[in-house]
């Protein structure tokens, strides 16, 4: 590696993943930004600071817009510290841009986290996007790992000073769109900019195309707590019929974007690829649903205010044992199972991880891709799709080569 001016580096002779494309030559990037993407072999200045990537695949960093923690740190805390600390473990595997989520919690907690998280993000070395809200608008009946008290309808008393007082930060509020006084949180949501998504819901096709003129635009963890096909009457009749839930409403329409948990654990791999041929890799993302056991060993951990046990790359609830609680996947996991078992194709999965997710969250025109401009966080992965470096605003955060 030659060396030379600390702002310029060139990424020479990889294969890009820029992730829409499949390109051999070099990445420029230039102050810490996205350059250009030249051929192979283009002459260098004499600053320029090269880095082989001969047999490596070069693309963006991942971008991760719902996990839980990291590395036995919960980004429900009010110590910014531990978000850094969560934050900087999914860094190290490759998660560049990140939003820390929370489960159902009373609101003082959740306003706590949103606070903690906000004064950690001008420290941290990766991007914190925003907080998702993840609760506490759920369906009762599916609200899989949440504690059943911290459940309730929506409570314009609650949610409308937070909106007021922090939606600017809130990437997502994941709500049951079923739930009375929903489609005004959608609206307001709406409002101030914030996603709204369907998650932990049995909404029936009605309920949802309401929340869709509302502004519903995503669906979280597709499939997992979410209501299917509906055995019901169709007309005044005794007979009985069947009608789209959720899922089959979330498939269908376009207007909607999805995500999936590609662990292995949560869905079996047809229904990725089904997911995908209906939505297409710009309107699907991964991502890892991540809690706090992950990156750690096998053991008991505390989600959400509630014993899991870890074993076996899978978490569960430890007194509802077929609840699964969260992942114990990084991204890049999840990347790499999309790829390898259920069959993506490298340019489909790692938009799927960076390009998509951005996009979803209206933040695509700063990260997400190797585009000229944009901020330089670049993967270098192996044949094997190991991560060889890590690099974070044009900084090299981790090597393994």
């Amino acid at each position: 590696m030659a060396r030379g001016k600390p702002d310029t580096i060139v990424f020479t002779d990889g294969t890009l993943i820029t992730p829409t494309l499949r390109v051999e030559g070099d990445l420029v990037v230039e102050g810490g930004r996205v350059r250009e993407i030249r051929p192979s072999a283009a002459p260098t200045s004499p600053g320029d600071r090269l880095v082989d990537c001969r047999g490596l695949y070069v693309g963006p960093g991942l971008v991760d817009i719902h996990v839980h923690g990291g590395q036995g740190h919960d980004f429900v805390t009010d110590a910014p510290q531990e978000i850094i600390d969560g934050c900087e473990y999914h860094l190290s595997v490759g998660t560049t841009a990140i939003a820390p989520s929370a489960l159902s919690v009373p609101i003082e907690q959740l306003r706590a986290s949103i606070e903690a998280t906000r004064h950690a993000a001008p420290d941290c070395r990766s991007h914190i996007l925003g907080y998702h809200v993840e609760g506490m608008y759920l369906d009762q009946e599916y609200r899989g790992g949440h504690l059943e008290e911290y459940v309730r309808d929506p409570d314009p008393e609650e949610y409308l000073p937070l909106i007021a007082n922090h939606g600017d930060f809130i990437t997502e509020w994941t709500l049951a769109p079923e739930l009375p006084g929903a489609l005004d949180l959608i609206r307001a949501c709406r409002n101030a900019g914030i996603t709204t998504s369907a998650g932990h819901s049995q909404a029936t096709y009605e309920q949802m195309m309401a929340a869709i003129d509302a502004g519903l635009r995503h669906a979280t963890h597709l499939y997992c707590v979410m209501g299917g096909l509906r055995f019901e009457a169709l007309r005044e009749s005794p007979g009985k019929g069947y009608a789209p839930g959720v899922v089959e409403t979330v498939l269908m329409h376009q207007a909607l974007t999805a995500e999936v948990i590609c662990d292995g654990f949560h869905l079996h791999p047809a229904l990725i690829r089904f997911a995908l041929q209906c939505k297409g890799p710009h309107r699907l993302a991964l991502i890892s649903d991540a809690m706090k056991g992950v990156g750690l060993p096998d053991g008991e951990y505390l989600i959400g205010g509630q014993d899991c046990l870890v074993e076996g790359g899978i978490a569960i609830i430890a007194d509802r044992p077929e609840v699964i609680a969260s992942s114990v996947t990084p991204l890049i996991g999840m990347l790499r199972f999309a790829h390898e078992t259920v069959g993506l194709r490298l340019e489909d999965a790692w938009m799927m991880a960076t390009l998509t997710p951005a996009r979803i969250i209206g933040v695509d025109d700063r990260i997400g891709s190797l585009d000229p401009g944009k901020d330089a966080d670049i993967l270098l992965l192996d044949e094997d799709l190991k991560l060889q470096e890590v690099y974070a605003k044009g900084q090299r955060v981790a090597m393994y080569r």
